[in-house]
């Protein structure tokens, strides 16, 4: 947020921002129909077609990068909220102020000197008033401020940062104790009307997606090739064809035959996927519900796929092309039950396929599922038993007995190692817990595979504290002020509703 505006810091580059930026909000239109004249209205403030567009073409031009109108539009909105803020709060900049900043930049000068003829010429250059440029200068020093005012009170003690390295980079002494969810599976009895009852209630689970069993021939260059002979004149000619000089010289035939031959092998079977293509094309055409055409014809052996159902996002994820993949869940393929033409998967290999079976998308009933629901229920049940055992465990430590069981050895983990093994709730209890008076912290894992009961020794903070401390204050300072600036821009959002005019923002021809 504010990508734009953050640019321009300080007073003495507010000039800097005029001239790169396009002046937005400073034109003035006499349209009869109201609205016609913007795209967008907050307040006072207008933003244009003519805004967007010039906005648009200086950023690239600044930046080399190419961003959308879109993107042009949401800042220029930004700014509007920013400036309508502070035109209401009556901040603007003096007029000897703007005069001050355009003498001292070095734009304008020599020798440290402001040259009257330099800022003539930029004027002619830019095709401004001076008027104009003023006009720009009081408007961008006015956001600027009102950004700042919204960024403001964001100091951060010693003791804030060093609460937050403790937190995020303190290592935690731990050992751990799982327990496996499936020691409990004999304690889980099972009947038809719990798998129903657990199906019922998680029915949107068994929606079973389009699916397809299928078979294919292939007609691959390798395959091919490696049933060729390759006579010894085939390997002379292309051994004579082998270059050589006197710093590379030629290897002796017998050294490199067998590379020879694969070679040989490889065109030879390339040139007959060429020639065999058309007729295999024509076989699966002329016999569109069957491929034993093609296997008695041409000897291509029929694959089959037949030992489960094939989604498509199954197949996406065990890397089947995406040419393949288009054609196999075709409507010609899946609905109208045809042979396929042939696909190239790449590698000179091409697959002609065609359904034995298609599953439609439907929701599965309890007799379709109901081996897939046991091993559900079963998992869900025995993790709810195990998680018993381990708050029970839990318990009875805090309780101040001590249950016998087998920690793991002792271990140092970072915070960041434990985010990326941890989900979101698990994580927020290990960073909170904390050791104290001499004794270790418990904590219950419970979104692991098995629940898993956490002892926490000790808490080491980084041994380069003093480094680290300011870097740390760097970043709390910039999140508070970020969030800050947030809050405040949600609070003028809320204060000035955006009024949408005639205009529009045209972003179709964008890729």
């Amino acid at each position: 947020m504010f990508h734009i505006v953050e640019k321009y810091r300080t007073p003495a580059q507010i000039i800097l921002g005029v001239i790169c930026l396009s002046f937005v909000f400073a034109g003035g239109y006499s349209l009869a129909v109201p609205g016609a004249d913007y795209i967008s209205q907050i307040g006072d403030t207008k933003i244009r077609i003519n805004d967007v567009n010039d906005f648009q073409r200086q950023v690239q031009n600044a930046s080399g990068n190419s961003v959308s109108k879109q993107w042009v539009y949401d800042n220029l909105v930004e700014k509007a909220y920013i400036q309508q803020g502070a035109y209401d709060m009556g901040i603007s900049a003096p007029i000897d102020q703007i005069k001050q900043v355009i003498a001292s930049d070095p734009s304008f000068q020599e020798n440290g000197k402001f040259v009257e003829a330099k800022y003539r010429a930029f004027l002619q250059q830019a095709g401004m008033s001076e008027a104009n440029l003023v006009d720009g200068m009081r408007k961008q020093y006015a956001v600027q401020t009102m950004l700042n005012l919204m960024k403001a009170g964001n100091l951060v003690s010693d003791v804030q940062a060093k609460q937050m390295v403790n937190l995020l980079q303190a290592k935690r002494q731990l050992q751990t104790v799982t327990f496996p969810a499936a020691n409990f599976a004999k304690q889980v009895t099972i009947d038809d009307n719990k798998l129903k009852a657990y199906y019922e209630a998680n029915k949107k689970q068994y929606y079973l997606p389009q699916a397809v069993k299928y078979e294919f021939v292939q007609l691959s260059a390798t395959e091919l090739g490696a049933k060729e002979s390759v006579s010894e004149a085939e390997l002379k000619e292309a051994y004579d064809q082998i270059p050589s000089s006197a710093s590379a010289p030629k290897p002796d035939l017998e050294n490199v035959k067998a590379q020879l031959t694969q070679e040989i092998q490889a065109r030879k079977g390339t040139a007959l996927v060429a020639k065999m293509k058309e007729n295999v094309s024509d076989l699966a055409f002329n016999n569109p519900k069957t491929l034993q055409p093609i296997k008695d014809k041409l000897g291509l052996q029929i694959h089959k796929v037949d030992q489960g159902w094939i989604t498509r996002d199954m197949a996406n994820a065990g890397g089947m092309p995406k040419a393949l993949q288009d054609v196999l869940f075709s409507n010609d393929v899946l609905v109208k039950r045809y042979n396929s033409e042939p696909v190239d998967i790449g590698n000179g290999t091409y697959w002609v396929v065609r359904a034995l079976d298609v599953r439609k998308e439907h929701q599965a009933s309890f007799a379709e599922v109901k081996a897939q629901v046991q091993q559900h229920y079963i998992a869900a049940e025995t993790k709810k038993l195990a998680t018993e055992a381990a708050k029970q465990t839990l318990d009875a430590i805090n309780k101040g007995t001590n249950p016998a069981l087998s920690w793991s050895p002792s271990t140092d983990i970072t915070p960041q190692q434990a985010a990326a093994i941890m989900s979101k709730d698990d994580f927020q209890s290990w960073i909170k817990a904390k050791p104290a008076n001499s004794k270790p912290a418990y904590i219950l894992l419970n979104d692991q595979q098995d629940p898993v009961l956490v002892k926490i020794a000790a808490i080491t903070p980084p041994q380069n504290m003093d480094n680290v401390l300011p870097q740390a204050k760097q970043v709390i300072s910039e999140n508070l002020a970020q969030n800050l600036a947030t809050s405040n821009m949600q609070w003028l959002k809320s204060r000035y509703k955006i009024k949408h005019g005639a205009q529009k923002l045209e972003t179709g021809d964008e890729q």
